[in-house]
């Protein structure tokens, strides 16, 4: 794969990730490291949070976002993807209108990024999470992606699930369901 697609892949990942630098403690609370550790097959000690609150200028969007990777990994600044890995954003939206929104902007925008990387991606419905949830399946230098995206009453969420080893798609639908659950 060109290292500038890798880059970019990355760079969006790390985009939708690193909003802000205070604790996530919600997003961490629905996604604990016991759970990222049994959802992923091994131990992944927590290495990103972040709380961005919500303002005029980001369409009053707080973001919350709870990421556990491998030691030493930082989303941030790696030059690829990590061989296992997972990490969820909540976006907490004025209204459910408002996190319908922001969802379908979100997957239109993942759409048209699929486009320019090597193979794509596939997407499918994910109907046990409601009419807008959608799995997008990738491969990114040899590391299976697995994003689901799906809107629970004013909360747009997003999981990425990383595995080099095997298919993440189950485990971001599994962290989709025990999400889902919690709100």
């Amino acid at each position: 794969m060109p290292k500038h697609i890798k880059a970019l892949a990355v760079a969006v990942a790390g985009a939708l990730a690193v909003s802000g630098a205070a604790h996530a403690g919600t997003a961490c609370d629905l996604l604990t490291e016991q759970d990222a550790a049994k959802l992923m097959g091994a131990a992944l000690p927590e290495n990103l949070k972040s709380d961005t609150p919500p303002t005029a200028q980001n369409g009053d969007d707080h973001t919350m976002v709870c990421g556990w990777f491998p030691k030493g990994y930082k989303l941030a600044t790696a030059d690829g993807p990590p061989e296992r890995a997972i990490q969820l954003t909540v976006h907490a939206m004025k209204s459910a209108a408002a996190a319908k929104g922001l969802h379908d902007a979100s997957n239109e925008g993942a759409r048209e990024i699929a486009k320019m990387m090597p193979g794509g991606s596939k997407f499918t419905p994910v109907k046990d999470l409601g009419p807008e949830a959608s799995l997008e399946q990738s491969d990114i230098a040899g590391v299976q992606i697995a994003t689901l995206r799906f809107v629970k009453g004013a909360h747009a969420v997003q999981i990425q699930a990383w595995r080099k080893d095997a298919a993440p798609a189950a485990g971001a639908v599994a962290a989709g369901k025990q999400i889902a659950g919690k709100f």
